[in-house]
């Protein structure tokens, strides 16, 4: 696997160990096939005073902006533009259309490994996760972000223009800022600084700086590799059954890896130590509780 690749196959194969995904990538299926209705609340949100607004809690709004927050890394949201001129119906309508575009050959790929794709898919999703990644972390908000939002919200133009967006996985601020360049760089950091302090939302689960070199994302996926086969197999198994991935790591004590690869779950997701990935359990403990259980 090229070296480019190391990320966004790491970023794909943990998402595919979420115990949660599934369901929401089927829902996302149905948004995309039109099955979800615009103007039928969310079951989550029924009953509720925010499913008035049909624009963000209608089934199909929900589905799509959840979809869109797991596969979040391979969608270039910045890209999106759209005019001035346009209605909230129609701005709305034409984000849909794109989205779906982007989501399409996600969802259809969800069930296979990084290494199952094309070589070109392979590269399309890689430019896309080099070119987002900084803008991920800090862009520029457009005008059509804010006026929208303005529009939408009918917030008292006086107000500072502070916007907090709370989604499934991220916790994004959008802020408009005011610089005298006139003073020194230093300077300008530290004012910048202080804002940041002031408006930083409260409880933020930071990402892990673990696992950031190639070498670290490169073990990182074999633990995955790991951990599956001995979900899938015994120890014993494998190296009968498939002697050549045992050859791979001859020298690795393969239940550490496996134990190293939940903590790597846990940093790269967020989630707590209640939470553990689809492959977590090996064959060799579901047989052991099957032999428990037949047990006279």
């Amino acid at each position: 696997m090229p070296v480019r690749e190391y990320l966004p196959a790491l970023v794909w194969e943990t998402d595919r160990e979420c115990r949660d995904r599934q369901e929401i990538v089927e829902a996302g299926k149905a948004w995309l096939s039109g099955t979800l209705s615009d103007h039928k609340p969310h079951p989550d949100f029924q009953g509720k005073r925010q499913a008035k607004n049909l624009d963000c809690f209608s089934e199909a709004a929900v589905a799509s902006t959840r979809v869109h927050c797991i596969f979040q890394t391979f969608i270039p949201t910045r890209e999106f533009t759209f005019l001035r001129r346009w209605s909230i119906k129609q701005r709305r309508a034409a984000y849909d259309r794109w989205l779906a575009e982007h989501l399409q050959p996600l969802l259809e790929n969800y069930n296979l490994p990084w290494l199952r794709f094309s070589e070109k898919e392979r590269l399309r999703l890689c430019e896309i996760v080099e070119k987002s990644r900084d803008t991920n972390i800090a862009a520029v908000a457009s005008w059509a972000e804010v006026i929208g939002y303005f529009e939408k919200e009918r917030i008292d133009p006086g107000l500072p223009l502070i916007i907090q967006h709370d989604f499934t996985s991220r916790r994004l601020t959008t802020f408009l800022l005011t610089i005298d360049w006139t003073h020194s760089r230093k300077r300008i950091l530290r004012a910048v600084n202080s804002i940041l302090s002031q408006y930083e939302p409260q409880g933020v689960q930071r990402h892990s700086s673990r696992g950031r070199k190639n070498r670290d994302r490169l073990v990182a996926l074999e633990r995955i590799g790991m951990m599956r086969l001995l979900h899938h197999y015994t120890a014993g198994e494998l190296r009968a059954k498939l002697p050549e991935a045992w050859a791979l790591y001859p020298t690795r004590k393969w239940y550490d890896d496996r134990r190293r690869a939940l903590n790597d779950f846990r940093d790269r997701t967020g989630f707590g130590k209640d939470s553990f990935p689809i492959s977590w359990q090996t064959k060799a403990q579901r047989l052991g509780k099957r032999a428990a259980r037949n047990y006279p």
